[in-house]
């Protein structure tokens, strides 16, 4: 179970031929894009969360590689909205075809060019730190993310 206060997101970065793999979310007639990844049960390590959330998003398998950075969002309504923070680590590798399933708000994945990561709705708010970890720069492995 997650806890109901604070959510604990886990998500990856996986690149292919200068290109990011991004799930498509859609809420309230509003289109962004996230890292593949989702919550983390109470109990279960980050990267158990990382294979069973790409597994459930997109039916791959994949593999977990090293921790990249993380950051927190907290809602200015912390009343209505939980305060995540979320974890991101590099995918390895993926095996399986793309099937995506989707729910009340994934509706889609994509394949983006990184260099059009800046042009894009992209929540939590990391593309800095995407940018420089895609550099092999360590810009800022923790960062309190603006709520978008």
């Amino acid at each position: 179970m997650e806890r109901e206060d604070i959510r604990i997101r886990i998500a990856g970065i996986y690149i292919e031929n200068g290109k990011i793999l991004l799930v498509k979310h859609r809420k309230n007639n509003h289109e962004y894009y996230l890292l593949p990844g989702g919550g983390q049960h109470t109990g279960e390590k980050a990267s158990d969360t990382l294979i069973r959330e790409w597994k459930e998003e997109l039916s791959l398998d994949i593999v977990p590689g090293e921790f990249l950075f993380m950051g927190e969002s907290i809602p200015p309504d912390i009343d209505s909205r939980k305060h995540v923070y979320q974890m991101v680590f590099a995918v390895s590798r993926i095996s399986g075809k793309i099937q995506l399933h989707a729910d009340s708000t994934l509706v889609g994945q994509a394949w983006v060019d990184i260099n059009m990561l800046p042009n894009l709705v992209l929540y939590p708010l990391c593309i800095d730190q995407i940018m420089a970890s895609i550099h092999g720069e360590q810009e800022t492995p923790y960062q309190t993310y603006v709520w978008g």
